[in-house]
């Protein structure tokens, strides 16, 4: 999630991630949950607990930054023994037109099915990205269509999520989990980002929800067509920079589904506004034509 500067959670860390890779995850109000330094990384949930098993299919999406070769950028769900989906801000930067630039899939790797991101688990290469067409990478509004996928350079060898195959419903009971901040007094410095991953328990509301829509009468990281809402228990409670991408999660059966993917926070202040997550479900006919 992005800080109040109503950009998304991804957003913030986008400038930051420019100057990192001159060549070559976001939280509450307005921003992104891209973890970037200085405004451009979304936080660990804000009032959540560590996680209590182990999550075959969440990913790290990690690259080179101050001299750290495994900084995490956002997190992601492994859909396919090749495949990641995440967030379409966390592998692009913006442009003059609204235009996203995506960025170098050689620039980042991951590491999935591990609760502790810096060790277990496997790690991989991104061999090829793809960002939703109708994606906009606008900083100062999201128009939603955030979501994008990630090829790894060869099948993983942890076992993928299943996907929703439509929007999931208000009243649904949610999980959410990553690797953002876990306080607001952390937000900008990667160095304070959890190593242990985080949950929280919430639910699914209703779009129509005035605190889904905007902030103070803002409405530019407010909820869009395809997206669905989650409520922050106790109004202090949900994701923050550093979350963007990671995946949110419905029961199946005795085990999880992938429902939506972290976009960004209503507002500025971690957990003080409800986040909003891309459908998988909405998306899914097009999350089938790319990964076949």
């Amino acid at each position: 999630m992005v800080e109040k500067l109503r950009v998304p959670r991804s957003r913030k860390r986008t400038a930051a991630l420019a100057a990192v890779a001159a060549v070559g995850a976001f939280a509450s109000f307005g921003t992104a949950h891209a973890d970037q330094p200085e405004g451009g990384v979304t936080p660990y949930i804000i009032g959540g607990s560590p996680a209590d098993q182990t999550y075959s299919f969440m990913t790290s999406l990690q690259y080179e930054r101050d001299g750290n070769p495994d900084s995490h950028r956002c997190g992601g769900a492994l859909i396919s023994p090749e495949w990641v989906v995440t967030a379409a801000h966390c592998v692009t930067q913006e442009s003059p037109d609204g235009k996203p630039v995506v960025l170098d899939p050689a620039m980042f790797h991951v590491r999935i099915g591990s609760t502790d991101r810096t060790t277990g688990g496997s790690v991989a290469k991104i061999r090829e990205i793809v960002v939703h067409p109708d994606y906009q990478a606008l900083p100062d509004r999201s128009e939603g269509d955030d979501v994008a996928l990630m090829r790894l350079d060869a099948p993983s060898d942890q076992a993928p999520a299943p996907m929703a195959d439509e929007l999931t419903e208000p009243g649904t009971a949610v999980r959410q989990i990553g690797w953002g901040y876990i306080s607001n007094d952390d937000k900008g410095d990667p160095n304070k980002l959890p190593t242990q991953l985080q949950q929280l328990d919430t639910a699914i509301i209703p779009p129509s929800t005035p605190k889904c829509a905007a902030d103070a009468g803002d409405d530019s990281w407010g909820i869009r067509d395809g997206d669905v809402c989650t409520d922050n228990p106790e109004g202090v409670r949900g994701p923050c920079g550093g979350d963007s991408g990671s995946p949110l999660l419905a029961r199946e059966g005795d085990g999880w589904q992938v429902v939506g993917v972290d976009s960004r926070g209503v507002g500025s202040v971690c957990g003080e506004s409800p986040d909003i997550y891309t459908s998988v479900g909405h998306f899914r006919g097009w999350i089938d034509s790319v990964i076949g």
